[in-house]
Parts: structure tokens; C-alpha cells; sequence
């Protein structure tokens, strides 16, 4: 991408250039009183010059740098105001990704819906050109591509897709962009090579799970949490006393950071003591515990679990005990944070 055009440039900037030295300048009585009648040396007037020069030079680059706009002298002052007030809130600005009040809902499996916020950060890249967008809310259809759908063929089969807020700085439009996200974590800042023409800016807002036709799953995403009807993850009747790992990719995504859920325990044998745990890693961290006794024979019972860190991506670790009869553990999966 061409740098953008700064139109200000410093005058008498030069090596050797006429101009007073700086003590000659800061002793001279012009500086407090202005040029009298006369004749005015040029290198005091070549001095004054350089000074407002090299001033407005530095701001019209600190504009460009901050906007990616081009600031022009075409001797009218708006474009170049809007663009240094820009510049400045760009500065001050959160992180690309950053969102408040963000939410999507979906009540019934379906192609389409509609993500708002009350305001996204995107980006240029990690460190490049930020810029707010407020008062979002825009529409996903998971059977289209381009703005406002997939960026290249189609959504995956029971699989992720990542959901991008995408801003054209030119035009001041923003959208949103989903793209394949099953195999494969998504960036925070769109990386693949299907942007819509004139976006530049972009930031990841959400991944969600599609069902077996290609539509989003039925859930509620708020901020960067995402909580479904929940599926069981898997079912056990080994016992571990040391942490085991199991995977969890059909209901986490690889960017999820942590999982909530439910442990349900079983025993074929009635009067009996039954515990189990879930962890982060092998070495316990993170432990959610549960423990409990159970007074009939294939009777459960159930206890909920909520924050767990993953270590490895889409992987938990569990242990299992009893002390009679058959235990069976099963640990269903009902939501993530990214």
C-alpha cells in the first residue's frame, strides 16, 4: 500500500539554507515586536518561514501516519480538520477488537443474522491505522460471499466460522465478513485474500458453530462468550486418577480460550461413593472437582462447571473414580469465550 500524499512541506529545511541561526533568531528583536518598517533580512523572514512550516509539515504527517488519508493543499481547511481530529482519536482508541455491549442471537438454526454492537475498534493490522466504529449492526448471510457473507465459497459442514467487522475508511462503511475458521484459528485481524474491494480495516468479533447444513447453530453470543444448547463431548467409563486428555474440537473452536459446561456421573451399582474432575492440563491447574454418592442403581447426577482455561487448544483433562460397580462420566460442552 502507497504511503499517503502530505502536501506541507518544510521550507528552507535544507543543510546551509538561509536562515538565521537559532540564538540569532531568539535575540532578535522581531520575535516580539514583528518586522518594522524596512527592509527585512531574508534569512530572519526565511527563519519565520521555516518555523510554521516545519510545525505544519509535522502535524499533515502526523495526520497521514495516524488517517492513511492524504492531506492536501487545495487551500480549504475541513478535510484536513476532520482528518487531525481522527488522527487524534485514533491515538487514543482501545485495542483492534476491542467491542462494548457486542451481541448476536440466534433462536433458530438458520444462514442469517444480525450482529450489533455499540462500538468495535478495527484495524489496519496489529499496529497499524485504527478506527472506531460506533452504533454497529450488520447483517451475516452464511449462503452468500462477499460484504455481508462468506469471503470465499461456502460456510463448513458442523464446522466454525470466524465473524470480521470490516470497515472502508474511505467511504466510512462498515460490514461484517465470516470465513472458515474449523480447521484453523483466525487471526485477530483478517488475514485471508478475499477482503471485499475498498475494506482495509478489520476485526474479529465472533466464531460460531455450523450445523450439518451450513447454518449457525442456535445460541447467544455476547461480547466474546458463546453459549449453545450444549452437546455432549464425550462419555467415559475409564477410570484415571491422574489427568487424562480428551479432545473437544466438535464443540470448541481453536481460538476458544475456555469452556463451560456440565459433568454428569452414573454407576450401575447402587450406595456408591463417585468422583471426578476436570483440568486444564496434566498437572491439575484449573481443577473443577465433583464428588458425589449415589443411592440407585444407573442413577445420575449432575454438576456444572464454568471458566475452564484451555491449555491445548479444544482439549481438557479428566479424572474418574469410584468405589463399587460401573461409573460412567459424560461431560457435555454449552458454551466458550474467544
Amino acid at each position: 500500500m502507497s504511503s499517503p500524499q502530505n502536501d506541507f512541506l518544510p521550507f528552507a529545511a535544507a543543510p546551509g539554507a538561509n536562515v538565521l541561526s537559532q540564538s540569532a533568531y531568539a535575540a532578535s528583536s522581531a520575535v516580539n515586536t514583528g518586522f518594522q518598517a524596512g527592509v527585512a533580512q531574508s534569512a530572519a523572514l526565511n527563519k519565520v518561514w521555516r518555523q510554521g512550516s516545519i510545525i505544519a509539515a509535522v502535524v499533515a504527517q502526523f495526520i497521514a501516519d495516524c488517517t492513511g488519508q492524504n492531506v492536501i493543499d487545495d487551500g480549504t481547511t475541513a478535510a484536513v480538520l476532520a482528518n487531525l481530529k481522527q488522527a487524534v482519536a485514533n491515538q487514543s482508541i482501545d485495542v483492534v477488537g476491542s467491542m462494548r455491549n457486542a451481541k448476536m442471537n440466534v433462536s433458530t438454526a438458520s444462514a442469517s443474522a444480525t450482529f450489533t454492537a455499540d462500538q468495535i475498534i478495527v484495524g489496519t493490522a496489529l499496529n497499524g491505522f485504527r478506527y472506531s466504529v460506533a452504533s454497529y449492526s450488520e447483517n451475516i448471510n452464511l449462503a452468500t460471499t462477499g460484504a455481508g457473507g462468506m469471503d470465499t465459497g461456502t460456510a463448513p459442514v458442523s464446522g466454525f466460522v470466524a465473524l470480521y467487522a470490516i470497515y472502508n475508511p474511505t467511504s466510512g462503511t462498515a460490514s461484517i465478513l465470516a470465513t472458515n475458521a474449523t480447521s484453523s484459528a483466525a487471526p485477530t485481524i483478517y488475514g485471508g485474500a478475499n477482503m471485499p474491494s475498498g475494506y482495509t480495516a478489520s476485526a474479529l468479533i465472533g466464531i460460531w458453530p455450523t450445523n450439518g447444513t451450513k447454518q449457525f447453530v442456535t445460541g447467544i453470543q455476547r461480547d466474546r462468550s458463546f453459549g449453545g444448547k450444549g452437546a455432549i463431548a464425550f462419555t467415559t467409563t475409564t477410570q484415571e486418577s491422574t489427568p487424562t486428555a480428551v479432545s473437544i474440537s466438535s464443540l470448541a473452536p481453536l481460538n476458544a480460550v475456555s469452556c463451560l459446561g456440565v459433568m454428569i456421573l452414573a454407576n450401575t451399582t447402587a450406595n456408591t461413593g463417585n468422583s471426578c474432575s476436570i483440568n486444564s492440563d496434566a498437572n491439575t491447574s484449573g481443577q473443577q472437582s465433583f464428588g458425589t454418592y449415589i443411592a440407585s442403581a444407573n442413577g445420575s447426577v449432575t454438576s456444572p462447571f464454568s471458566g475452564l482455561l484451555f491449555s491445548t487448544p479444544q482439549t481438557i483433562y479428566y479424572t474418574l473414580n469410584t468405589n463399587a460397580g460401573t461409573v460412567t462420566l459424560s461431560v457435555a460442552i454449552n458454551g466458550y469465550s474467544f
